[in-house]
């Protein structure tokens, strides 16, 4: 993944690996513990540079995956809203914290925007479902997760809406919605004085 050249403080440094394979690695707790870290330029904060990732993890196997990383060390959680897993994920961390493995504030959470929800009016809300998912009151790292933007699916209708508009049509299709990038990452940067995110950035763009 290569970011955009760096005429904003807010893109995320080079060698940044968004999505991680959802597999839990055998190694010593210590290593994970005393994992390299990347200083975000913006809000100086220290992201871990492995993380866990959530893509195609089972929702019933989520919640044990993410409490047995944390005790393998793992301080970084991918996720997303088009994983379908974030509620299960929030399980997970909640169970961590409550057996004083961990503290929130020793965690590194990721998620992402989804295609459907690039229209200003629904960014914000698009990312409280996902921290209600969650059960936090921040991530720590907001990502558009993809440089296009597809018609709006309201989350009464389908959640996660996925790719196609309409699954049950003759022809499903994905459907596109004429949403400039710049208008989706303005409202994605009202996520950081509302203290919603700590950071945002991009993902895919040279997918």
């Amino acid at each position: 993944w290569r970011p955009p050249p760096p005429a904003d403080d807010q893109w995320l440094p080079a060698g940044l690996v968004p999505h991680m394979l959802a597999i839990l690695l055998a190694v010593p707790s210590t290593s994970c513990s005393a994992m390299q870290t990347l200083t975000l330029r913006s809000s100086k904060d220290q992201m871990p540079v492995v993380g866990l990732g959530l893509w195609k993890v089972p929702r019933e196997t989520t919640a044990d995956a993410v409490v047995d990383a944390i005790k393998a060390g793992y301080r970084h959680f991918d996720c997303a809203c088009d994983y379908g897993n974030e509620a299960e994920v929030g399980a997970g961390l909640r169970r961590a914290i409550a057996e004083g493995l961990v503290t929130r504030e020793q965690l590194w959470v990721t998620t992402k925007l989804w295609n459907t929800y690039h229209a200003p009016e629904h960014v914000l809300p698009a990312l409280r479902r996902s921290l209600s998912d969650l059960g936090l009151e921040y991530v720590d790292l907001f990502l558009m997760h993809f440089p296009l933007a597809q018609r709006f699916v309201p989350f009464e209708v389908r959640y996660p809406p996925e790719w196609v508009y309409d699954p049950d049509a003759p022809t499903p299709t994905v459907e596109l919605a004429p949403v400039p990038l710049a208008s989706t990452w303005a409202a994605m940067e009202e996520a950081l004085p509302a203290g919603l995110a700590r950071n945002i950035g991009v993902c895919n763009f040279n997918t």
